[in-house]
């Protein structure tokens, strides 16, 4: 068993989701004993977030990753909004953006999962442990002092670590106990997914249909399907993959068969912010330190920028670098106004969307941001630039 009472870790992170994983291998490289704990026994395979986009590709590729995931994933390079009757509206060119990066990659976030896994147990075998659960946690003056309750027979252990991250989602039992709020709530707008395989024309294209009812988006995924993405009708709920195709075909004029669809769910929109993103010993990263809308994909990609700056920050911390206080002052700004920026970034996403009694007029308001020089904007905007 890889845990031990006796020492004390460099660094503990909870959660062995894309954030904690990818923050696990930042930390390695960085020169760090670090252990990863997770509650759950098994990974989870569902495709969830699927779009890395150019700030984390970066990120990525300086890790040694990129080829592993280029082999697994699908390049987008272009993103067409078109009416209900197909009209083209215009259309976003990731190509104009400076390469190398200049696409966004889609992959299940079970295959991302897969590859941060594989690249920390080459690097150290037992680093991620599984069914353990944090329970509690203290901080003293020089460490941490981390509870935790194995799942299988429920054994207890107080783990040591100089430092911990939270990466232990939406419900942090590290936020939590560090008491640190974590204020927001919910959006009015419910929506629903599933892949589909893939029988359009698209291609490798991302397209957004502009309807009156809501939004519609779809995007290629890697094994010859397509992630379908549409806000609900708060009059028609869609609870049901027959259903949500039934009302793609009014809304686009095009559905995918529904017998081939792999994954389906329904889910509201939430925004939450930490008040804090890094307290005493203690950093958060991913949605334990925000909860943005899934609209645009960028709650994943945020959630590694953040890995990587706090990584950076426990590690100067540790090597006598900087200041715990320095760290975390640091941490704190910059991350929160960087998550203020992903979260008003996902509302417009959101509001280009919503149901509009002025369909004409929205989609007129849209061809002529893409149409005009205000274009390469929205490339920047959407694919994470600037943060």
């Amino acid at each position: 068993m890889y845990l031990s009472t006796t020492k004390t870790y460099d660094l503990i992170i909870a959660g062995a989701g894309p954030t904690g994983l990818f923050a696990g291998v930042l930390a390695c490289q960085s020169g760090l004993d670090v252990l990863i704990l997770e509650k759950n026994s098994k990974p989870i395979l569902h495709s969830r977030s699927i779009g890395i986009h150019p700030p984390a590709l970066q990120m990525i590729s300086e890790a040694g990753l990129l080829d592993a995931f280029l082999k697994k994933g699908l390049r987008i390079r272009r993103g067409h909004a078109l009416t209900r009757y197909r009209c083209p509206l215009g259309t976003l060119e990731f190509r104009e953006l400076p390469p190398p990066f200049n696409y966004i990659l889609t992959i299940p976030q079970w295959v991302t999962e897969l590859i941060f896994t594989e690249k920390l147990v080459g690097i150290k075998p037992g680093i991620v442990q599984r069914d353990v659960a944090v329970t509690g946690i203290i901080q003293r003056d020089d460490h941490c002092e981390v509870a935790t309750r194995e799942g299988r027979n429920g054994e207890e252990r107080t783990l040591r670590a100089r430092m911990v991250l939270g990466c232990d989602g939406k419900k942090s039992t590290i936020r939590q106990m560090s008491g640190i709020p974590f204020p927001g709530g919910s959006y009015p707008h419910r929506y629903a997914m599933g892949d589909f395989a893939d029988h359009t024309e698209f291609d490798t294209d991302a397209v957004i249909f502009l309807s009156l009812r809501g939004l519609v988006e779809c995007f290629p995924l890697p094994d010859g399907t397509r992630r379908w993405v549409m806000q609900l009708d708060p009059d028609r709920p869609s609870e049901k993959a027959t259903e949500f195709v039934e009302q793609m075909q009014e809304r686009c004029g095009i559905a995918p068969d529904p017998d081939t669809c792999s994954m389906f769910s329904v889910f509201g929109v939430e925004r939450y912010l930490a008040e804090q993103l890094w307290k005493g010993r203690v950093a958060l990263a991913g949605d334990s330190a925000h909860v943005v809308s899934p609209i645009g994909g960028q709650g994943m990609n945020l959630g590694w920028i953040h890995a990587s700056e706090a990584v950076r920050g426990v590690a100067s911390v540790l090597r006598g670098e900087m200041t715990l206080e320095e760290a975390s002052r640091s941490y704190n700004r910059s991350g929160r106004s960087r998550a203020m920026k992903v979260i008003r970034r996902s509302e417009f996403n959101m509001f280009l969307g919503n149901r509009s009694r002025m369909p004409g007029l929205r989609n007129q308001l849209v061809r002529l941001l893409l149409l005009s020089p205000l274009r390469s904007k929205l490339i920047h905007r959407f694919t994470m630039q600037g943060l």
